[in-house]
């Protein structure tokens, strides 16, 4: 352990955060209200329960629970009693979780109490040497021991000091098949991540945050910049479109964080429900890549309000952004790029031998910077190749325009080479987008015998447009005009073969088309 730490810890800045705002709120949670001084107080009250338990510096530790305030209260409690945290998606199941708990050998699961305590139990039985600990959900008014909470300093103890290039953070990425990757995050990482998250994004003065996904993924990240700022974090246990508008113009949310799907989702409603969102400043969306005729829609519906982050779990969040200025309802060759680098990112297109490309040539993305994971959990293979030449190689293929925008055009594994030529997904779905019968596409490649793999497309069509009722009566007449659609700018390469209509494309937890899924079926269906 350095004698001389160089930087923060989580625990430190979490600290910072819940001793300086005091009564302020904190967080709301339907009727219950948060300061931040109470919420301090549910910290110490959580962490009591991790010393009765005998934890100690250095010990791993996870939390399951839903969208709630004790959720980030467990994270914090953890950080300050110097554990390691894995935070467990509260929509696995058991089967992944307990699969999560072994390979990560936690030894505290802390989880909501009332709603994980079968699951709990569950896990309690078949993880060895694993204790678990039920939250309740607080009363704000008796969150301490003390009548009332004054200040967050009265309260909380120190955090426990820890070196800030221990390992803060142990994740698992998402996926579909096979054993998932640990990912390994220092404190000094999630440190800065927090730091430049409020730098290099662009959040009102006022913020009042509202929680759309899962607070112990993707929201939570989002949660500390917030607090840091003297914000107010608002749950959404559950999202769908009115919920959100209700929630929006009852709290007067100015920030949010929303994947593709849900703004899709929100737009559907009447233009008199989306009238009530006016108090948006900031709607933070990413995950997966947005379709530019879309976002112009969200843009000219509900406003100038847009920030996209592009970012992936071995470097979260900020690898680039789309700022706000930069949404141009009429550039959407704007629309379609993941923005620029961020101030805390080196970012450079590589080819197959490392190489940097040519401005405006296709290659790997790759990033290094205080951002980037530290390694994967106990596979120093994978980690040398993933982090070669000091470089976070992440598998996404883009291009850097004159400007230094950056367009992402797929992942590499999903990249089709169909004789012998290469396709990229994501340019063959901007085009069908631009299709004005088309909400949402998704191209894959199945194998084929002539072709070694044949494009294909699921297809979403706008509800109520002629083309739509079209193709219920003739769904070849449709397909075959948006094969053509994309011939004429794209060329027969990457035309789809074989076209399907759906009514949704699947998505994985974290709200991403689930490309494995889609190809399954598609290969069912057309193979």
């Amino acid at each position: 352990m350095s004698t001389q730490p160089a930087s923060r810890t989580m625990g430190e800045l979490i600290y910072t955060a819940f001793t300086r705002y005091d009564r302020r709120t904190a967080f709301i949670d339907g009727d219950r209200t948060f300061t931040y001084a109470q919420a301090a107080a549910g910290v110490q009250r959580i962490r009591r329960t991790l010393q009765e338990a005998g934890v100690r510096p250095g010990d791993f530790g996870a939390l399951l629970g839903g969208s709630r305030p004790e959720t980030f209260f467990c994270t914090a409690a953890l950080y300050f009693e110097g554990l390691r945290v894995s935070p467990l998606h509260p929509e696995n199941g058991v089967r992944d979780h307990r699969q999560s708990l072994e390979l990560a050998q936690v030894q505290y699961l802390l989880y909501e109490e009332g709603r994980f305590d079968a699951m709990a139990a569950d896990l309690a039985a078949t993880v060895p040497g694993l204790t678990v600990i039920p939250v309740p959900i607080l009363d704000p008014a008796t969150a301490s021991d003390t009548a009332e909470v004054v200040s967050g300093f009265s309260v909380l103890d120190r955090p426990v000091r820890v070196d800030p290039e221990a390992d803060a953070s142990l994740g698992f990425s998402g996926g579909t098949t096979g054993t998932p990757k640990g990912i390994m995050r220092s404190h000094r990482t999630m440190v800065t991540n927090a730091i430049y998250t409020i730098v290099d994004w662009d959040w009102p003065v006022e913020n009042r945050f509202l929680v759309t996904t899962p607070l112990s993924h993707a929201s939570g990240a989002m949660a500390l910049p917030v607090l840091l700022k003297g914000g107010s974090m608002v749950m959404l246990d559950k999202f769908s479109p009115q919920a959100f508008v209700d929630a929006v113009e009852a709290h007067r949310i100015t920030s949010t964080f929303v994947v593709p799907t849900m703004i899709y989702r929100i737009l559907d409603l009447p233009q008199e429900q989306l009238d009530r969102l006016g108090s948006l400043e900031t709607v933070v969306y990413g995950a997966s890549l947005m379709d530019p005729s879309r976002l112009q829609e969200a843009i000219r519906r509900i406003g100038p309000v847009f920030l996209q982050l592009y970012g992936q779990a071995e470097s979260p969040n900020l690898i680039s952004v789309l700022r706000q200025e930069d949404h141009d309802p009429d550039d959407l060759v704007r629309l379609a790029s993941a923005g620029r680098a961020t101030s805390c990112a080196d970012l450079t297109i590589r080819d197959d031998e490392d190489r940097e490309v040519p401005v405006g040539e296709v290659g790997e993305i790759c990033v290094s910077g205080p951002i980037v994971m530290s390694r994967y959990w106990q596979n120093p293979e994978l980690t040398a190749e993933t982090l070669r030449g000091g470089r976070l190689h992440t598998g996404d293929l883009g291009r850097l325009d004159e400007h230094g925008y950056l367009s992402i055009v797929g992942r590499k594994k999903d990249m089709i080479i169909t004789g012998g030529l290469n396709v990229y997904p994501a340019e063959v779905e901007a085009r069908l987008l631009e299709h004005p019968a088309v909400a949402q596409a998704c191209v894959v490649g199945i194998p084929d015998r002539d072709w070694g793999e044949r494009v294909v497309a699921a297809i979403v069509l706008r509800a109520g447009t002629e083309a739509a009722a079209g193709a219920a009566q003739n769904g070849a007449v449709l397909s075959q005009e948006l094969r053509d659609f994309v011939r004429a700018e794209k060329g027969s390469v990457q035309t789809p073969k074989d076209l399907e209509f759906v009514a949704d494309i699947p998505v994985t937890k974290i709200g991403k088309p689930d490309k494995n899924a889609l190809r399954d079926t598609m290969a069912a269906l057309l193979g």
